[in-house]
């Protein structure tokens, strides 16, 4: 009998736990970018978000588990909100004016892109091209306060053919120059590539090894067919993909865009379980609430460092040191020999040479008379 109740027990807890487990929600954990340009020191900016989309934020730091390679990560891990520390963003945003383009498709697009100059803050760059053989320059690399929105407005229909992906990889070789840590690339587009260079998977194979995010605005203005090609490219470069069914809403999706890149979390590591290798390697994170979960994964390059710069540091400090120590040495052993000989500061007051304390008078004026004679040093009162 006992043995009965035991189990029914015990078979009550298991469905009460199952059940409790059945009830938490899904949360969509997105590893949006991370830069090991200084490995084993390593940051990863991840948007947190619920099951209808909207931006989760107030998580605690505890919340967030990381493991690299499927092993727990060994090291030292800090959460915060990014609109904690604030640092500067790099915004690379790429619209299309091709022939379709024209009317209402380019003119929301341009009353997107003056909205988002609105929404920037203070460091933060913008630049601006449009979609043609490569990425034409409207404006490129301007803080809020220098930009000329009658720039913005003067940009006209383009008969050239829209190359995507090859001013997509155009603005990516770009960024790759730049020192800023945060860099994001936005499209807005119906996906259309004509004649590339460069193809999809060409494209793709390059993408795989950057990590810049590249979130898009797909827009229906012929047909859809292009669209997916958008999804794949966000997807890939761990962006965000967001569909704008009428023209009229294409400011409100940057805007959208917007708060899932300012409302993520920085995670800053200390490494100590992977050694820089120049290997890639996979991150995870996850996040376990009370009534939610939810983890994102994204590769990384844990970049080997020729020599690490504390190194460097301390090299220059070591050899600075050692430089000082062996010219003070060097007078401390000549000022030593010349005490050894008898040779002090006593000078010939004629000739003004060195002597002896033990001379009696100047060898150099009564042997060498003709000695080109030094003028001798004015005795202080």
């Amino acid at each position: 009998m006992k043995k009965i109740l035991t189990f029914l027990i015990l078979f009550a807890f298991s469905i009460f736990v199952y059940s409790q487990e059945a009830e938490k929600k899904e949360l969509n954990v997105k590893i949006d970018q991370i830069d090991s340009h200084d490995y084993p020191n390593m940051t990863a900016y991840v948007s947190v978000r619920d099951n209808n989309g909207e931006i989760v934020t107030g998580l605690a730091p505890g919340l967030f588990m990381s493991r690299i390679d499927s092993e727990e990560l060994n090291g030292k891990q800090n959460v915060y909100p990014f609109s904690m520390k604030t640092e500067p963003v790099d915004y690379t945003i790429l619209i299309s004016n091709n022939g379709i383009m024209e009317g209402e498709p380019l003119d929301f697009q341009k009353t997107a892109v003056i909205k988002f100059i609105d929404y920037m803050q203070k460091g933060e760059t913008l630049s601006l091209y449009t979609i043609g053989d490569e990425a034409v320059p409207v404006f490129e690399n301007l803080q809020k306060e220098e930009i000329d929105t009658s720039l913005i407005n003067a940009i006209e229909i383009s008969e050239v053919q829209p190359r995507i992906y090859d001013s997509i990889l155009n603005v990516v070789r770009k960024l790759e120059a730049k020192s800023t840590r945060r860099k994001v690339v936005i499209i807005i587009s119906d996906g259309r590539d004509q004649n590339s260079r460069f193809s999809k998977d060409q494209l793709d194979a390059v993408l795989n090894e950057k990590s810049i995010p590249i979130y898009s605005i797909g827009i229906k203005v012929l047909s859809s067919a292009g669209l997916s090609a958008l999804n794949q490219i966000s997807e890939l470069t761990s962006g965000t993909y967001v569909y704008s069914s009428k023209l009229q809403s294409i400011p409100d999706s940057i805007k959208v865009i917007r708060d899932i890149i300012t409302k993520c979390y920085v995670i800053t590591y200390k490494v100590k379980n992977v050694k820089p290798d120049n290997n890639f390697h996979l991150l995870e994170v996850a996040v376990f609430e009370r009534d939610s979960e939810g983890k994102g994964q994204k590769t990384f390059l844990a970049v080997k460092l020729p020599v690490p710069r504390w190194l460097k540091i301390t090299l220059i400090i070591i050899a600075v040191v050692i430089i000082v120590v062996i010219v003070i040495l060097f007078i401390l052993i000549k000022i030593k020999k010349r005490t050894a000989m008898g040779i002090t500061k006593r000078r010939c007051p004629v000739c003004g040479n060195r002597m002896k304390d033990s001379w009696d008078y100047c060898p150099f004026c009564r042997y060498l008379p003709d000695i080109k004679k030094k003028k001798p040093k004015k005795e202080k009162k």
